[in-house]
């Protein structure tokens, strides 16, 4: 009896959540629509001019147990079309107990003006494992700029020249895309999982797109030294295990002096490897999830919003099998939901050059509300593996 009068109020309050997740992805419509109209000065050619003018640049990785992986990474880095006396490629090995140490002293061997690496055998109490890598890497950083990735990541020869070049005078932070690569082919569980993981892609750049950065990913984000070094880099959230990229992100746009940017370049993004089992796949989703609560107050409320919204569409579904009026108002906002996520991500796919992905569009539209309250729940009250490793999201 209590939920047909509950009804009337509820359907008023949820149809205000509807209106406002709608107006929500308009407006990542326009924030896509900014970064083309914006970045319409970026390079066009495959390949940047060399410039005496071009900064000195540090690619910096911090590997652990990638032995598997890393080479593809360090080819297409030695390949890359910067001038070599304004690179520096510099490798962090962390704690690895796998071959990664002998090939990067075989390619360090190879290529001694263009790679640098440094192994690390101790953590600290004070810093999560790949902070305190970095910080470690940072410490014999030359660069003015600052360009991360991780060890199973390939891109373009122009990939240092796009991101490098996409820096104005006021440019703090520039984020570029990252994809899967098929690794056995394409199939339905891969081209879901791809699509999910562009999903993050396309929001973090219609965020940007609007003036709001919110989360990015850090195996392909370019920051100016001197503001990381502003931004007290990751002292403030060093004990929280991910976040080495959002909460960096999210530091210097508090700064209020520096602008943050996502490429559009074709040539400017990189492909990482997708999780190549459920159990990775599943991990990789809590680690990412884990942080959220954590974000500066603004993002963490924009968040716990959506979050709100999802969950309610999911609890109206599920009472609906004891009363059908629950069950529309929840397939009714799983309905305005759907719509409005293929408008951003057709037009992410459109901006990014991925339309082939949105084929898997109907199996992801359908996992993406339950993983994503699951990925929140499990990761902010539980623990998560991270190469090979059981943590918690403090350490």
């Amino acid at each position: 009896m209590a939920l047909p009068m509950l009804n009337s109020p509820l359907s008023i309050f949820f149809g205000a959540a509807n209106s406002f997740y709608a107006v929500l992805n308009l407006q990542l419509l326009k924030g896509l629509g900014n970064l083309k109209k914006g970045q319409a000065g970026s390079p066009q050619l495959a390949h940047v001019p060399i410039q005496a003018s071009q900064p000195m640049v540090t690619v910096l990785i911090a590997a652990r147990n990638e032995e598997a992986r890393i080479r593809k990474c360090l080819d297409c880095l030695m390949a890359q079309d910067y001038p070599t006396a304004k690179l520096q490629v510099l490798v962090v090995d962390d704690r690895s107990e796998d071959g990664t140490n002998d090939i990067l002293r075989a390619y360090a061997e190879k290529f001694p003006t263009r790679l640098e690496w440094l192994k690390i055998s101790e953590s600290s109490p004070n810093m999560s494992p790949k902070k305190f890598a970095l910080s470690r890497g940072l410490e014999k950083a030359r660069g003015e700029i600052i360009l991360t990735t991780d060890a199973d990541c390939v891109m373009s020869p122009a990939w240092v020249s796009v991101m490098a070049g996409e820096f104005s005078e006021r440019t703090g932070l520039v984020l570029g895309m990252t994809s899967y690569y098929a690794v056995s082919g394409e199939n339905l569980i891969w081209g879901t999982a791809a699509l999910e993981f562009f999903s993050y892609g396309v929001v973090a750049a219609a965020l940007i797109g609007l003036g709001f950065p919110v989360h990015g990913n850090a195996n392909n984000i370019a920051y100016r030294r001197k503001v990381y070094d502003e931004s007290a880099g990751f002292a403030s959230h060093g004990k929280i295990v991910s976040g080495d990229d959002d909460f960096l992100i999210q530091s210097i746009d508090k700064l209020g002096q520096w602008q943050v940017r996502y490429s559009v370049h074709p040539e400017g993004q990189v492909q990482t490897e997708p999780p190549l089992s459920f159990r990775q796949f599943w991990e990789q989703r809590k680690r990412w999830a884990s942080k959220c609560s954590l974000y500066q107050p603004k993002q963490a409320a924009f968040l716990a919003a959506i979050f709100g919204y999802y969950a309610s569409i999911l609890v109206l579904l599920v009472a609906g099998i004891f009363s059908p009026r629950l069950f529309i108002l929840g397939l009714m906002g799983f309905v305005i939901k759907t719509g409005t996520d293929y408008m951003v991500m057709r037009r992410g796919a459109e901006v990014f050059a991925k339309t082939k992905v949105m084929r898997y569009f109907p199996t992801t539209c359908l996992i993406h509300i339950p993983l994503i309250i699951a990925a929140v729940l499990a990761g902010s009250f539980g623990g998560f593996t991270w190469k090979d490793q059981k943590v918690k999201r403090r350490i």
